[in-house]
């Protein structure tokens, strides 16, 4: 092991209070203090700036005290902090004070599909011109790089809709409650967040299961969905690579 990697693990030891030697140094103790409650800070801003809605829906001091107890319990593993709270939405199902709200995990979920499709791989969209002269039903349609899907049991996608610059908060006031699909694509680098059916999903499904195009026509079609439609919908949504 290098150097500089030993250094490393020792000083990641010793911010996690597992090094008694640095324990009965007082100065080095109250240096690394200040180290601590700068990661600790730093952490606490990665979830507030990477679950911008759900802090929306919580208040700041709510979501302050549920995101502290995260962050001590999941400390941050690498430095690239926009990734940082997979798996946050399985704490707030978990975490007692917010039990009366259980849409917050299906928008914490939301939130981290759209960070993970923001922050994908670039590749070229699917032009409705390039299938106009027909497909190969033999040969498998591959998603794109930052396409994401999945099923909530709350309006997820309108939810967080309402919470973006241009959405309107009084639209939750007549929001439908029921359970429902989103989903998360990026055409032209901009990030879009849309509601699916029931026949998109598993268009969807099957494709990322890589099956060929026919079978995911009669996947798509066993749910009720007209082929041309659906695929016209998620090519012009920019699902395709």
């Amino acid at each position: 092991m290098s150097d500089p990697a030993i250094f490393q693990r020792a000083f990641g030891a010793a911010l996690a209070g597992g090094d008694s030697l640095v324990r009965r140094d007082p100065a080095l103790t109250r240096a690394l203090a200040v180290h601590r409650n700068t990661s600790a800070r730093a952490a606490l801003d990665a979830m507030a700036d990477n679950y911008p809605v759900v802090r929306a829906l919580t208040g700041e001091d709510a979501f302050l005290a549920c995101a502290r107890e995260y962050t001590e319990a999941y400390p941050p593993r690498e430095p690239m902090m926009f990734r940082y709270g997979a798996g946050f939405d399985n704490f707030l199902s978990g975490w007692l004070p917010f039990s009366g709200l259980p849409y917050l995990a299906d928008v914490a979920k939301l939130e981290r599909l759209h960070i993970e499709a923001l922050f994908a791989a670039d590749a070229p969209t699917l032009a409705g011109e390039a299938v106009a002269g027909g497909l190969d039903l033999d040969a498998p349609i591959r998603l794109h790089p930052a396409t994401r899907f999945a099923r909530f049991d709350s309006p997820a996608a309108d939810i967080w809709r309402a919470h973006q610059d241009d959405g309107e908060l009084d639209a939750l006031d007549g929001l439908e409650w029921r359970p429902g699909a989103a989903l998360i694509t990026r055409p032209e680098h901009r990030v879009l967040v849309s509601n699916i059916d029931d026949a998109a999903f598993a268009f969807l499904g099957a494709c990322a299961a890589g099956q060929t195009l026919g079978a995911v026509a009669t996947v798509s079609a066993e749910a009720g969905g007209d082929l041309a439609q659906v695929f016209s919908t998620l090519i012009t949504a920019g699902a395709f690579a």
